[in-house]
């Protein structure tokens, strides 16, 4: 990892979509803590079922919407001191991933993430919905 990526990084802000910034919501109104740590689960949920495709987009929502916008997250808070921990989970699920792509890569991921654990949660308790996870 350079210096500049890593700086790169954590400086910037990363924009969710609207669908994304609800189930992010959702989720943390059944988990009861904060969305920068359900984001970091979120991202390794995704990273540990493999690559996302380039055209990847979350799945539209129709009702039940309460926020007017996406979900921005600055790196800083996103990554707190685990930047590199995320970036070799993102170098073993996406080994071919080149420098420039890594920003969107992690979005895409995060995003992903997010959408596979509001439906993997069907209206579990959140105790039961790690239990799974294994």
């Amino acid at each position: 990892m350079t210096v500049e990526l890593e700086r790169t990084l954590l400086g910037t802000t990363l924009m969710s979509s609207l669908p994304t910034h609800q189930r992010l919501k959702d989720l943390k109104d059944v988990f009861g803590c904060s969305e920068d740590i359900l984001s970091r689960y979120a991202m390794a949920v995704s990273m540990k079922a493999g690559p996302v495709e380039s055209d990847w987009e979350p799945r539209p929502m129709t009702e039940g919407l309460s926020v007017i916008n996406g979900k921005s997250i600055r790196g800083k808070t996103l990554f707190k001191s685990e930047l590199a921990l995320f970036l070799v989970m993102l170098a073993v699920t996406e080994p071919d991933a080149e420098p420039h792509e890594v920003r969107d890569l992690l979005r895409r991921h995060w995003e992903r993430g997010v959408e596979m654990m509001a439906e993997r949660l069907d209206g579990k308790d959140w105790l039961d919905f790690l239990a799974e996870q294994r």
